[in-house]
């Protein structure tokens, strides 16, 4: 049995976003807090980091969104940490608000890296304990039918690493959908038909670092659409045309007025047919 680690962050008016609840980055940034306590409780506070070039490199993330927080919500993270067989970190959080109830749960894989080396924790168990989540992302089809948008990578969203957090990667998925609906659905069909969607959760695969200060290109699609909801895909291409990540999340429509599941409107999916696998 793996020591279990706990945290307890309040949110704040700045962490609501457009759907009036808290945004999927502020777990992403809870949970990222809480894994930098329990490094330093392993004996690698930030300041020695920093001090021996030691840097925390995101992998990948899958995430669940069970219960919707709003603001002055305290929200305790409980963290597990193990050590895989290639030697990185796999960390399994869950995130629990204040009524006891699970807010968010999160399994991602990061990886310490000192002169492009990994840096083993060897005294942290197996990860072959737990039952790791099996990303379900699979190529873009060949002559699939997408959007492209061009995206810029500022500098600014580099953390003291130097690097992109998975927060600021998870950003440019965030602005991708948005870019995809406002060029093929029109934000005004959601007053239209009472409908929006919320993100459910979702799975991120980071290929290659992405490099602030770049230019990228964002493709987006759908993978699968049902009665009351969908799954969204998108890929980042570098100017070589790298892919360097993708993402695949769930959409659920829901009512803008009460936020209860409802079917997709017929509008909605005849603007989007032609994009879907």
């Amino acid at each position: 049995m793996t020591q279990i680690y706990h945290k307890t962050l309040t949110t704040r008016h700045f962490d609501l976003d457009w759907n009036r609840h808290v945004t999927s980055r502020t777990y992403e940034k809870f949970a990222y807090d809480a894994r930098c306590e329990v490094l330093r409780e392993l004996g690698f506070p930030m300041e020695r980091m920093l001090n021996e070039g030691i840097s925390l490199s995101p992998n990948q993330s899958y995430v669940r969104f069970l219960n919707q927080q709003f603001t002055n919500s305290d929200i305790t993270v409980e963290t597990q940490v193990f050590q895989m067989s290639n030697s990185s970190l796999f960390w399994k959080q869950t995130l629990f608000g204040q009524d006891g109830k699970k807010a968010c749960e999160m399994e991602s894989i990061s990886t310490l890296i000192q002169k492009e080396k990994i840096v083993p924790l060897t005294s942290l168990p197996n990860l072959q304990e737990m039952n790791l989540h099996q990303l379900t992302i699979r190529p873009m089809p060949v002559h699939q039918n997408k959007i492209e948008h061009d995206y810029y990578i500022p500098y600014s969203e580099m953390n003291c690493f130097w690097i992109l957090p998975a927060d600021a990667i998870w950003k440019i998925f965030e602005e991708g959908r948005f870019l995809f609906f406002k060029e093929i659905v029109d934000f005004q069909l959601i007053k239209e038909t009472d409908s929006t969607t919320f993100f459910m959760g979702g799975e991120i695969k980071i290929y290659h670092q992405p490099n602030p200060g770049s230019n990228v290109k964002l493709y987006s699609w759908i993978e699968s659409f049902e009665k009351i909801r969908f799954y969204f895909r998108q890929d980042i291409i570098d100017a070589n045309g790298t892919l360097i990540a993708s993402m695949k999340d769930e959409q659920l429509f829901v009512s803008l007025f009460n936020s209860r599941p409802k079917r997709a409107p017929a509008a909605f999916f005849e603007k989007i047919e032609r994009f879907i696998e």
